[in-house]
């Protein structure tokens, strides 16, 4: 006799099997959405750093180059 296939069974794995590679492509789809947020975060700060620095160096030079009133030239 021949075998009989359940396709509840099958209709039930293909289902389960849809639902977990849904959840794992999200997964990795919010990963490298929130590596991307953070890695603009980051940017941004360093960014802000880099021209404070610069400005305060320049602000320091501006200072130190500017001549005193009672020194003699």
């Amino acid at each position: 006799m021949g075998q009989t296939i359940d396709m509840g069974a099958i209709r039930r794995v293909r289902s389960l099997t849809a639902t977990v590679v849904g959840y794992v492509l999200v997964a990795v789809l919010a990963y490298f959405a929130f590596r991307i947020f953070l890695g603009t975060i980051y940017w941004l700060m360093r960014t802000a750093i880099l021209f404070l620095a610069i400005g305060l160096l320049v602000t320091l030079y501006l200072k130190l180059k500017a001549p005193n009133d009672g020194e003699p030239k």
